[in-house]
């Protein structure tokens, strides 16, 4: 009998130890699926007009993980920062910045964007993309379709600065807005 209830107690001290490296384990799994995705997906940018280039400059704040899942979507391959080779990948990202930052001038021109370089920040946390385009009549009368990400995350929200002192402007999905309202 004492040896019934010792490999009883061995089997439940070994069954318990399985199940402690099993709570352990899915405690893991669960935290690094959290950690690996963010459920909200946005975009910051700042622009700032020169008077004396008359050109628009625009920082663009994203999620790497975000871009790359756009990109990829709209490349119908994987696109990764890490390895899709730079010309390669500033390529798709200036057709996509193209496609989806729509500034349309007083007259309704749509100036081209250039793409100036982009940087990771923030310990790889953020992508900040850098591009420009001429605007000679400045931002009075300038309109802006921000549609950054919305087709690869529904609920994407994008904000956008259009001056040092003036008011953030948000975007959802296909809103457009002028770059300078009247007070």
């Amino acid at each position: 009998m004492k040896k019934i209830r010792l490999s009883s107690f061995r089997f439940s001290r070994l069954f318990a130890s399985f199940a402690g490296n099993l709570s352990v384990l899915l405690l893991f799994l669960t935290l690094a699926s959290l950690a690996s995705a963010h459920p909200i997906h946005t975009s910051y940018a700042e622009a700032d007009f020169r008077p004396e280039t008359g050109k628009l400059e625009v920082a663009l704040r994203v999620y790497p993980d975000d871009l790359e899942a756009a990109l990829t979507a709209r490349a119908g391959k994987k696109i990764t920062l890490e390895h899709t080779r730079p010309p390669a990948f500033d390529v798709l990202l200036l057709a996509y910045l193209r496609a989806t930052f729509l500034l349309r001038t007083a007259d309704g021109t749509t100036p081209t964007l250039h793409l100036v370089g982009r940087e990771l920040k923030d310990r790889d946390q953020h992508l900040w993309i850098y591009f420009e385009c001429s605007l000679p009549g400045g931002l009075t009368g300038a309109r802006l379709s921000h549609r950054f990400l919305p087709d690869a995350f529904p609920e994407q929200l994008n904000a956008l600065r259009p001056a040092k002192d003036a008011t953030t402007l948000l975007f959802l999905n296909d809103t457009e807005k002028a770059l300078v309202t009247s007070k």
